[in-house]
């Protein structure tokens, strides 16, 4: 009984650093798939965020999978801004996963814009080839960025989609 105590107090324990992190309201998700037949797609984001340190986080542990396998090889362009200025960041020197950005005072959200290239390599479960001129498979967790720290069940998306004609 002791060791299922200590599971249950690790698992909701959340350190104060962390808290600060937790956003305010839904983070808003703008996917452009326009350009998918060229197996590109365009997404921006808006993250709510309290000024100071904030590291976001690409999804890299995912369901069914056994290994730690998010493409964010396949993540490129990476700009970040808060109240329409630009803003510095930087991947952390362990994980590869991780960003960290400094959220300017004042600003209630940082802005990311990035695009997801999808590979054609049949191989691999979420990052195999899941886009074709006429078909294309589109998995959520391959465009979006959120706060590190936050609980799944915690982290609430507003996503939208704009589609070819």
């Amino acid at each position: 009984m002791r060791r299922l105590s200590l599971l249950l107090l690790v698992f909701l324990w959340i350190p104060a650093a962390t808290q600060a992190q937790r956003p305010s309201g839904p983070i808003e998700l703008a996917l452009d798939a326009r350009d998918v037949a060229r197996r590109l797609l365009h997404a921006q984001m808006r993250i709510p965020a309290a000024p100071g340190a904030l590291t976001l986080v690409y999804p890299k542990w995912l369901p069914g999978e056994h290994g730690p396998t998010g493409p964010i090889t396949e993540l490129v362009g990476l700009q970040l801004s808060a109240g329409g200025r630009p803003v510095e960041w930087r991947r952390d020197d362990v994980d590869m996963y991780a960003i960290h950005v400094d959220v300017p005072s004042g600003a209630d959200a940082v802005e990311a814009a990035f695009d997801f290239l999808s590979s054609a390599n049949p191989s691999g479960y979420t990052s195999g080839a899941s886009i074709t001129p006429h078909l294309a498979l589109l998995a959520w967790n391959q465009v979006l960025l959120y706060p590190q720290g936050t609980r799944s069940d915690e982290v609430t998306f507003k996503p939208s989609l704009r589609l070819p004609d």
